[in-house]
């Protein structure tokens, strides 16, 4: 409860005073109000943003991996506003993983597109795996439907940790609502061998978060380089999916390659010097 009334509590501020000082008891029942209030609206955390040059392609339209880094951005704010954000995990020897990500794209965003903004909103977790749904908005209208999958990891044992390691949530108050629904999550493999690699990197330090890893919004550039300039100035995307399946560190070269499934779609593998595949990405033009 005491989550709830605290991750809304920014939405009624005109309440608050009425019960400075009171009891502890009078604050429980204006919980109680809340949460009766808050399962009929549903959570979502809103996040603006302003789309700045670097943000977009040479198109003018939002790069993938801007895209993720603005959904990044958000479910970090709305882990803080719950309560289990950065600190909370960081503290606790845990670290917060992102395994998959899928996105279905309405339209483009522009540069100088107004009101941007990103909803977000957890679902009721299983035992290892968080989803999180998104919205990418232009005004009241949505351009992009994403969903992704996380996981906690235990950065002492380098194992992932079960969801009750979060403490506190009463998990049958959250938001059920799909902003898409995902087909499938797995993405399938191929063999790369014979095949000429479209693009590679060797992965230095500029590439790192806070986790010491590489962020998970550089692997979308690194799976669109294996296009052309001339294929992306063509065709219109539609659907993005990545898989991240193995961290890598500095000094990696990560080599990437793609087979073309069906017309305009695509599968994008990265793997490393040992030949394991370190990331995959499903990919639809239109």
């Amino acid at each position: 409860m005491s989550k709830i009334y605290g991750a809304k509590k920014r939405e009624f501020p005109q309440f608050f005073p009425l019960f400075k000082g009171r009891e502890a008891a009078s604050v429980d029942i204006f919980c109680k109000i809340c949460y009766a209030i808050f399962v009929m609206k549903k959570y979502t955390y809103k996040h603006n943003f302003n789309v700045r040059y670097c943000d977009v392609d040479f198109r003018d339209e939002l790069k993938p991996s801007t895209l993720l880094a603005y959904l990044e951005e958000a479910a970090c704010y709305s882990a803080d506003e719950l309560g289990y954000g950065y600190q909370y995990v960081n503290s606790r020897g845990l670290a917060f993983v992102v395994s998959n990500v899928c996105c279905e794209f309405l339209k483009p965003v522009r540069l100088f597109d107004k009101e941007v903004s990103v909803r977000t909103w957890p679902l009721p977790p299983s035992y290892v795996v968080f989803q999180r749904e998104y919205q990418l908005c232009v005004g009241d209208e949505v351009a992009v439907n994403a969903s992704s999958r996380w996981c906690l990891l235990d950065l002492v044992s380098g194992k992932i940790a079960p969801s009750k390691r979060i403490e506190g949530q009463d998990y049958s108050t959250y938001n059920t609502d799909k902003a898409f629904e995902v087909q499938q999550w797995k993405i399938q493999s191929f063999s790369v061998e014979n095949m000429q690699p479209h693009f590679s990197i060797k992965i230095a330090n500029s590439e790192y978060d806070h986790n010491f890893h590489v962020n998970n919004t550089k692997y979308a550039d690194y799976c669109f380089n294996v296009f052309t300039l001339s294929e992306l100035q063509a065709w219109s995307l539609q659907y993005f999916a990545i898989s991240y399946v193995k961290q890598c560190h500095e000094g990696d070269v990560l080599r990437f390659y793609r087979q073309e499934s069906s017309e305009k779609s695509y599968l994008v593998q990265g793997v490393n010097d040992k030949q394991e595949i370190v990331v995959q990405a499903e990919i639809r033009f239109a």
